[in-house]
């Protein structure tokens, strides 16, 4: 990606103008107040989103809603008033179409069934379909090293048949376990298919026992990029420590 765009984190948009028939951005670095001026072609803003929950006037009806204008939900997608229930984007997060049609089926179930059944969102995918792909699920390895002792895997995909073939010199998949249970707790791809690669894991995650024993019992196709995403689980080590033993310098993912 670093190939074809340059990403700029903390800085704040100050104005924007016209140079020499181009659009212009000019941002300031919200660490050192340095300025820097962004030119091309157009200019793609991405203000956010916020609830337009105050169309529906929901508070005639008693359903609340936070500060932001989120509608308030319990663990069970009931909203403060009995009989009328939310989802989706309405909810102010995780939002994405898949998630969306979860939450519609937890809804349909406890609106209908006498069996209520909670949302699980231990295990929330998604992916950026940029060039390479990115997909996650779950934790990233800061966050489950609150509280959790860990094991990190990661494989590139050069160390594959099948990445080897491709000629996929930057790709890898980068997998985060519980120490002692194999419980996964996160999972982060970068590179062709990255979404494929994560969305097996998420089937693991909600299973059972949530670890990865299934994967060791399992046969790998060969060549396929599967091996990827099987192999940074054979690569577990505890948190710094490199495959042969030695410290490992951080790199860019360990961060992922």
């Amino acid at each position: 990606m670093a190939r074809t765009c340059q990403v700029y984190t903390g800085h704040e948009a100050l104005r924007a103008e016209t140079r020499g028939g181009l659009k212009a951005v000019v941002a300031t670095n919200r660490l050192d107040g340095k300025e820097v001026t962004l030119v091309g072609q157009e200019i793609l803003i991405a203000a956010g989103r916020r609830s337009n929950a105050d169309i529906l006037k929901p508070g005639n009806t008693g359903v609340e809603t936070d500060e932001a204008g989120w509608i308030r939900v319990d663990p069970y997608l009931r909203t403060t008033k009995e009989g009328i229930w939310a989802l989706g984007d309405a909810l102010g997060k995780h939002m994405f179409r898949h998630t969306a049609n979860y939450q519609a089926s937890v809804v349909w179930n406890n609106a209908f069934s006498k069996h209520l059944h909670p949302v699980d969102e231990h295990a929330v995918p998604h992916a950026v379909f940029t060039h390479p792909q990115v997909a996650s699920v779950g934790m990233t390895q800061a966050q489950a090293q609150q509280g959790h002792d860990i094991l990190v895997g990661v494989k590139r995909y050069a160390d594959t048949a099948k990445g080897y073939a491709m000629g996929e010199d930057d790709g890898f998949i980068k997998v985060i376990v519980e120490g002692g249970t194999g419980r996964i707790l996160g999972a982060h791809a970068i590179g062709p298919q990255a979404a494929l690669l994560v969305q097996p894991l998420v089937y693991l995650m909600v299973a059972g026992g949530q670890d990865y024993l299934p994967l060791a019992r399992g046969q790998t196709i060969h060549p396929a990029l599967s091996e990827v995403m099987v192999g940074a689980f054979g690569n577990l080590r505890p948190v710094g420590v490199h495959p042969h033993g030695h410290e490992h310098d951080h790199t860019h993912e360990d961060h992922a």
